[in-house]
């Protein structure tokens, strides 16, 4: 006991002294405060309205004879009590199950009762994942754990967010967040790893140094042989050694992080996949929000195929993310904004309108 809470505390000087520095690398809400302000000043002037400053980061829309206001991402959707549930994932797992939703296998447990995780590894040899069970962003997560050693680790880094903490089984796929708006999946990304083509004749490994030989002259990182890309070509019949058919594009690994950690990676969404998703998964991301009680909530979903139900794939709902953050939704050198940003503005300004005419008329009657 004393020499796990030894851990912890040389972790979490550590972590400190990173942050300290800035020299994580990564990219959080609080380092995108100038891109949101120009992104609401852009979904001001389409609305023929204006977008004025209350300090650095809160900012009033005024549009339509309405107005509402803007903390950086944050927008005016959802209660104190909906938030909370969100943020609570075993809470989230639970419910979701209970309506029918597919979530990954899991359990709770916290930093002293690792028995618990020793436990579920041994029944999921092919990989775990820990994480705290109130995070977001990515932050205190450790993907493909194997050992109890490093399920150890997972879980001190895990337990500096907080003392509740989870482990689910490694889902193969690639993750998806669908967006829900007014109880309506309306947009959805994708974060699309890297894929290879098979000729007919070269192995996988051969494919992968042809790749990486490309990559190194386009000053590219270059894909090497990690966890990730194992799992995902394990979970498609592949391994080094096999021969794809000409013609076989797969993905060969599932994150396209540079940086190749297991641990707190940021999730980059680089594909508008909103007509990948098939009816089946919209269905299942608009309950989830419903399950919530949420008006505005990114849906994680995991899966080898958006194209067909998550019970076919072996897919799940991830996690819910109320206050969801736009400019996942939207790729700045395409668009000025996101249309989602647009949608979302129109429907809090139409909310605050009616809200103000029934006020108005309440005051009317008691006259």
């Amino acid at each position: 006991m004393l020499l796990l809470k030894m851990e912890r505390m040389a972790m979490r000087l550590k972590k400190t002294w990173v942050d300290w520095r800035g020299a994580s690398g990564q990219v959080y809400f609080e380092h995108r405060v100038a891109q949101y302000h120009e992104m609401w000043g852009k979904v001001a002037h389409a609305l023929g309205g204006e977008l004025k400053a209350l300090n650095d980061g809160i900012w009033e829309l005024t549009a339509r004879g309405s107005k509402t206001r803007i903390n950086n991402y944050q927008l005016e959707f959802d209660n104190p009590v909906v938030l909370a549930m969100a943020g609570d994932k075993p809470l989230m797992h639970e419910l979701l199950s209970s309506a029918g939703l597919c979530v990954p296998e899991h359990k709770v447990f916290n930093l002293y009762a690792l028995d618990v995780a020793y436990d579920f590894l041994e029944k999921h040899p092919k990989g775990s994942v820990i994480k705290p069970g109130n995070g977001y962003g990515g932050k205190g997560v450790t993907t493909h754990v194997l050992s109890r050693k490093e399920a150890r680790r997972a879980a001190i880094l895990a337990s500096l967010y907080g003392s509740t903490l989870m482990i689910e089984a490694q889902i193969p796929g690639e993750s998806y967040r669908l967006l829900v708006l007014g109880g309506r999946m309306v947009h959805a990304v994708c974060r699309r790893g890297p894929r290879l083509t098979g000729d007919g004749s070269s192995r996988v490994s051969e494919l992968i140094r042809t790749e990486n030989e490309r990559r190194k002259n386009a000053r590219q990182a270059i894909l090497d042989k990690d966890r990730d890309m194992v799992f995902t070509l394990d979970y498609q019949g592949l391994d080094m050694g096999s021969i794809p058919a000409k013609g076989r594009t797969f993905p060969i690994k599932s994150v396209n992080d540079p940086e190749r950690k297991q641990a707190e990676v940021r999730t980059v969404y680089n594909e508008d996949s909103t007509t990948l998703v098939c009816e089946s998964i919209k269905k299942d991301a608009e309950m989830a929000a419903a399950v919530l009680g949420s008006e505005f909530v990114g849906v994680d979903v995991i899966t080898t195929d958006p194209s067909r139900p998550l019970k076919e794939t072996g897919g799940i709902i991830n996690e819910v993310n109320t206050t969801p953050a736009l400019h996942h939704h939207y790729f700045p050198g395409d668009d000025e904004y996101p249309q989602t940003a647009l949608l979302a503005v129109e429907m809090l300004l139409n909310k605050k309108k009616d809200e103000s005419a029934g006020a108005s008329a309440r005051s009317s009657s008691k006259r």
